[in-house]
């Protein structure tokens, strides 16, 4: 199973926005965002352990659709939309804001991580949002921590993994009908579930056929639970190796396939020295709306905390402030980091040196040799039972 059935762009398309995008990394130009992190609801059903929002969830003041719709009206268009939560499945309005952002500023990719609870809401949303021609490709990404005993004790609920395979066997079936729409998982890596990841992406890599990543994140921010500590960087090497090997046959044609190892590049160098590695582009190319409205840079509210509020002004009146001009100085004078892929992505791929060095330093053009099933970790559920049909 191939995953590059989304919708072909032309080459000249494709060399016209990589151009665009690297002169707004540079500052050659202005504008507001081109990567968007929008919460899209503080509502979650779940109480997971290294939550980073755990302080802001399920809250009263969410924006309205009203109030999502002007700020839609105040952006530039811009290509990618990443939506969080709470979980965000739970708004009930999911597919006008999405059917939103994609008619009034040409938004073409979403990604949206998902706790897998609500199947029929998914289903629901998804249909609708579909039916749209222009969007190119939509990820869901379902978030899980671990085998099924691990994850339920981690989300604080002993359904979770199940609903979260059911959901994936609804995607499927309708991924069958439109292969604009993508299946990915992602699990944050701690200290204290390198190995459950392990037996985890090779269960979903036997159980989920039509599923074509797996993204493994570093622990980052004030979890919930404060235990919690970030996993040791070799032992998470050795697993990326392995989740890469193990799915290397599926990777093969998806989009964005050959960023992920310069993405897990930078991601080591920079949480080994503790330091910018990549010249961070938050606050040129990308940018965060809380649910409550909050305008934030970035998501790491320790070094960047939210520069105002929607409800107080409009999206331009903050974005190009003076207090968001000082922390877009302190992002150039590397006054922080992180390993944040969504703002590693694009200040990788839009910086021509930058490049440069993460294709030297990851060589992605080496495919790994392929997992033969000799050499996958055992997945068994219980004693006696393989969990794939």
């Amino acid at each position: 199973m191939s995953a590059s059935n989304t919708v072909p762009v032309a080459l000249g398309e494709r060399l016209a926005r990589h151009v665009r995008l690297s002169l707004r990394a540079h500052e050659v130009t202005r504008g507001t965002p081109q990567f968007l992190i929008l919460f899209i609801n503080s509502i979650c059903n779940l109480k997971c352990a290294h939550c980073f929002y755990w302080q802001h969830l399920n809250q009263p003041d969410d924006l309205t659709l009203d109030e999502i719709v002007a700020l839609s009206d105040d952006l530039d268009p811009f290509d990618h939309l990443y939506l969080s939560g709470g979980e965000p499945f739970l708004r009930k309005e999911f597919a006008e804001v999405c059917l939103q952002f994609i008619a009034r500023n040409r938004v073409r990719h979403i990604y949206v991580p998902t706790n897998g609870f609500y199947l029929d809401r998914t289903v629901a949303a998804l249909r609708r949002i579909l039916e749209n021609p222009d969007l190119r490709l939509f990820a869901c990404e379902l978030s899980l921590d671990g085998m099924p005993a691990f994850h339920n004790r981690f989300r604080g609920d002993e359904r979770s993994f199940e609903k979260a395979m059911g959901t994936y066997d609804a995607l499927a079936e309708l991924q069958r009908e439109d292969p604009r729409l993508r299946i990915h998982a992602i699990s944050t890596v701690t200290d204290t579930n390198a190995e459950e990841i392990r037996r985890l992406t090779t269960y979903l890599y036997e159980r989920c056929p039509r599923m074509d990543h797996h993204n493994l994140a570093l622990l980052r921010g004030e979890r919930k639970d404060p235990e919690l500590r970030e996993p040791e960087l070799e032992g998470f090497t050795r697993l990326w190796e392995y989740a890469r090997r193990l799915w290397s046959e599926r990777e093969a044609g998806r989009f964005g396939s050959s960023v992920d190892p310069m993405l897990t590049w930078a991601k080591l160098r920079t949480a080994r020295e503790q330091r910018m590695v990549v010249p961070c582009r938050a606050g040129n190319l990308s940018g965060v709306v809380y649910a409550n409205g909050d305008v934030a840079i970035c998501e790491t509210t320790e070094s960047h905390p939210p520069l105002g509020n929607l409800r107080h002004g409009t999206f331009r009146e903050i974005w190009f402030s003076e207090a968001a001009e000082e922390q877009r100085r302190r992002v150039r004078c590397r006054a922080c980091h992180c390993t944040n892929e969504v703002f590693l992505w694009p200040s990788i791929v839009y910086q021509p040196v930058q490049l440069g060095r993460a294709l030297v330093g990851a060589r992605p053009w080496r495919r790994p040799v392929d997992l033969p099933v000799s050499e996958r970790v055992e997945v068994r559920m219980g004693p006696d039972r393989l969990p794939v049909e």
